[in-house]
């Protein structure tokens, strides 16, 4: 029975990280702007990143810094922790910047070579509830009639992930260029939750549970990218493969608490109370990601350019993200033959394959004006958990994004672009289901004073503006 109660633990699945999306941010004010549609005619520094094929067209020494500067996020699920208990979450968060460059070969025409820091994840958030309520939840032959109940809830959770890389690029003819890039990868993960219940009666007696768990992980890979770029003008193609990462180094510190105070966990009449807990620190982690194919053109008709990119991310099964090192005891309290410690520190990861696409317009009002519209969808690449494993996080919603914005450029005298500035807005909308973290409806003394979790509705909305400058040499 004891291992039956852990294995059911909350585990805060619905709120997880928004580590399972892979297009919620782009990187460059263009980019951004055009929705990550850039792959085939990325004519700006992002192209390090995008498609390093690209780079080698570039006819400029550049930097450009750019950013998200603000974004205000709401998440938010009604009847996330029991009827009337709703869960959200507000938050304004600025964003880390992203910067990239490119600098040409005065003696080597067509060759280049690029950088470029970004922050390719950043999710936080955090949720809270409370119920107080006069229930009869404890069986009356240990304590008659009503209980004071309490239930509480505390989730916060985040991701962050820092990419920096080079790049170098040949444009082999007029309307062939060849480039690869490479990056390397900084990812953080943390969890906090704390489930906690209480029934105090008359005498008073005390009854209830704890449930804790935190992970602190961090993970050090490196990726590669190969592009293939080819422009003809007024019509312009490109091509990227994005290879899995390379593990370099990782570590995590990982625990877990299951108090029980006097509860009938198997239905025989008699209170038990016991104590399970393990914490393991520096334990050696791996992070997965897909084998990625993108592709994109771009099509110039007078001052109008159409673009669209695409992107196909392959999937990645299940695999182990952290293993505890040690097989340490995890029932305390007088209880023998217990499960050990590493089956409930062990950490899991997987992904399912995503397709993602983004169509954009940008049109130039003036030689020194444009303005771009954009739309992109962000499909959530959620992994089904089963057996009460512990998943890094899985995302069970989709999102979709729209972006619009105006770009202008100061010129030397022969008409050479100086600087450019860009500023636009960027709106997010999410939708779909998953699983409650806790339920503290009709809770009984063999769920630990906790309800049965349910799948409930889930919606996400952002607003973030986007500014940036590039500086031409």
């Amino acid at each position: 029975m004891i291992r039956v109660l852990l294995l059911v633990a909350a585990l805060g699945c619905a709120l997880a990280a928004q580590d399972h999306h892979y297009w919620t941010h782009q990187f460059g004010t263009r980019s951004g702007l055009r929705g990550g549609a850039v792959v085939g005619g990325c004519d700006d520094t992002s192209a390090t990143y995008y498609n390093p094929g690209r780079v080698g067209f570039l006819r400029n020494d550049s930097v450009k810094v750019s950013a998200d500067v603000y974004q205000l996020s709401v998440f938010s699920m009604p009847d996330g922790a029991g009827k009337g208990q709703n869960l959200s979450s507000v938050r304004g968060d600025i964003i880390p910047l992203a910067a990239s460059g490119v600098f040409l070969f005065n003696g080597a025409p067509g060759h280049a070579i690029g950088f470029h820091i970004l922050a390719r994840q950043y999710f936080r958030a955090r949720v809270s509830a409370r119920r107080e309520a006069s229930l009869n939840v404890i069986d009356d032959a240990r304590s008659p009639g009503a209980e004071d109940y309490i239930g509480s809830l505390d989730l916060t959770v985040g991701t962050e992930e820092y990419w920096a890389g080079l790049s170098y690029s040949w444009a082999l003819t007029q309307w062939l260029s060849v480039g690869v890039a490479n990056f390397g990868c900084l990812r953080f993960d943390d969890l906090d939750l704390r489930i906690t219940s209480r029934a105090v009666n008359a005498v008073p007696d005390a009854f209830g549970a704890d449930n804790l768990t935190s992970v602190a992980f961090w993970n050090l890979r490196v990726v590669n990218k190969i592009g293939l770029a080819l422009d003809f003008g007024n019509l312009k193609f490109g091509f990227a493969v994005t290879t899995p990462g390379t593990h370099i180094a990782g570590g995590a510190t990982v625990s877990r608490q299951l108090s029980v105070n006097d509860l009938d966990t198997d239905g025989n009449g008699t209170g038990e109370s016991f104590e399970a807990s393990a914490r393991q620190d520096n334990i050696p982690t791996r992070f997965r990601t897909p084998w990625s194919f993108s592709s994109g053109m771009d099509w110039r008709i007078d001052a109008t350019t159409l673009a669209f990119s695409w992107e196909w991310f392959l999937p990645v099964g299940r695999y182990t993200a952290v293993r505890p090192e040690s097989d340490a005891p995890f029932i305390r309290g007088g209880v023998s033959g217990g499960p050990r410690a590493e089956e409930f520190l062990t950490v899991y990861d997987g992904r399912r394959g995503v397709f993602n696409l983004a169509l954009a317009v940008e049109n130039r009002w003036h030689e020194d004006w444009a303005g771009i519209w954009s739309f992109r969808t962000d499909y959530g690449a959620d992994y089904v958990r089963n057996g009460g494993q512990f998943f890094l996080g899985v995302t069970s919603w989709d999102l979709f994004h729209f972006a619009t914005g105006v770009a202008y450029t100061t010129r030397n005298d022969d008409h050479v672009p100086r600087h450019e500035f860009m500023v636009g807005l960027q709106w997010s909308l999410g939708a779909g289901k998953g699983d409650q973290p806790v339920n503290f409806d009709n809770p009984s003394e063999q769920n630990l004073l906790l309800g049965r979790n349910e799948t409930k509705a889930i919606s996400y909305f952002a607003i973030g503006l986007i500014v940036g400058y590039t500086y031409f040499f």
